[in-house]
């Protein structure tokens, strides 16, 4: 029984993890991210505690329960440190992990039922940042992976990321 019960949560988290995606602009967007792992372990934590609080006529064995409960803690209290400390997350892992981030603010800013033309003028200025950011952080991680850190002002000056142009699919009312 403990088993399923560490399959169901083992399932759970796999799935939050894809899920998190859902809002993505493109599927081209969706990278590996270390901080949504993060929170879908933090969020598989939780889970962790509330199911077996809710089951808990279920499962007797007291000794099992606890250790249970304290993997729950671990799970909640080390997605959250490493996501709030990001002290595994290097250039590349935080690029991979702001694209679907950036790709999300697309989706709403583009999507969104906005009425005031100074909120759909902020819409669209958010698209076209987040989609020229997007562009952006794709030639640094090829950049990156071809050629390596540029660490000082000089080597980054030697290697200048390019200029894009984008626009948002969103149009604002001109009168």
């Amino acid at each position: 029984m403990y088993i399923r019960f560490g399959a169901m949560i083992l399932t759970a988290v796999v799935i939050m993890y894809f899920v998190m995606f859902a809002g993505s602009w493109e599927w081209s967007h969706i990278r590996l991210s270390e901080s949504r792992i993060f929170m879908a372990l933090t969020m598989g934590g939780t889970m962790v505690l509330i199911m077996l609080g809710w089951m808990l006529n279920m499962y007797k064995n007291t000794k099992a329960n606890i250790a249970i409960i304290v993997a729950g803690v671990i799970l909640i209290g080390g997605g959250i440190a490493l996501d709030r400390s990001q002290i595994t997350v290097d250039d590349t892992a935080f690029m991979q992990g702001m694209i679907p981030h950036h790709s999300l603010a697309i989706t709403r800013s583009e999507r969104a039922q906005i009425q005031d033309y100074r909120v759909c003028q902020l819409a669209v200025d958010i698209s076209e940042a987040q989609k020229r950011e997007i562009r952006e952080m794709d030639w640094l991680i090829n950049d990156i992976a071809e050629n390596g850190i540029a660490a000082t002002a000089e080597q980054a000056a030697a290697r200048p990321v390019p200029v894009y142009d984008v626009t948002a699919d969103r149009t604002c009312p001109t009168e």
